[in-house]
């Protein structure tokens, strides 16, 4: 089964705390496991083809923070706080339940990447929406100390 994807890059602007900085969250959807293709414009993708997501955060010092993919989640609307939902990341932790979900890089740069199997919820709700929490670190002593910098950053994918 074909899909068309029509991927919307989504931009978060937030400031750092006690007025430190901005920072700006971006979230892109690639076509292959090197994150050199990204998707644009309409694209046919196939139900299970592999799909590669990358949170990435510029504004900040990526000698000194990394970002961290708390949680993401895909919706049939766009809403985050829809009922119908399916986790992908939980905990900084990929799905138990989902085993197509890979946890690719976290906690380590300014970039976090996953991927997963493209899916739909029905086929009266064709659109996934996929939303992630993301916050920075600090790399001091080359481990990853949590500031308190949560964000909400979402990606249309079909």
């Amino acid at each position: 089964m074909n899909m068309e994807i029509n991927p919307l890059e989504s931009i978060v602007h937030k400031t750092l705390p006690a007025g430190q900085g901005r920072y700006q969250v971006r979230m892109v959807p690639y076509q292959d496991a090197e994150f050199s293709q990204p998707f644009n414009g309409s694209v046919n993708v196939e139900m299970n083809q592999q799909m590669f997501v990358e949170a990435r955060v510029k504004g900040a010092d990526s000698r000194q923070f990394a970002t961290v993919i708390d949680t993401c989640w895909a919706t049939p609307e766009n809403n985050p706080h829809h009922s119908v939902r399916w986790d992908l990341i939980s905990g900084e932790c990929p799905n138990p339940n989902d085993d197509t979900v890979e946890l690719l890089q976290n906690g380590v740069s300014t970039s976090s990447r996953f991927s997963f199997r493209m899916f739909v919820f029905t086929a009266n709700a064709p659109k996934v929406f996929l939303h992630c929490t993301v916050h920075l670190c600090l790399l001091a002593g080359n481990h990853c100390s949590t500031v308190s910098l949560q964000n909400l950053s979402k990606l249309i994918l079909f």
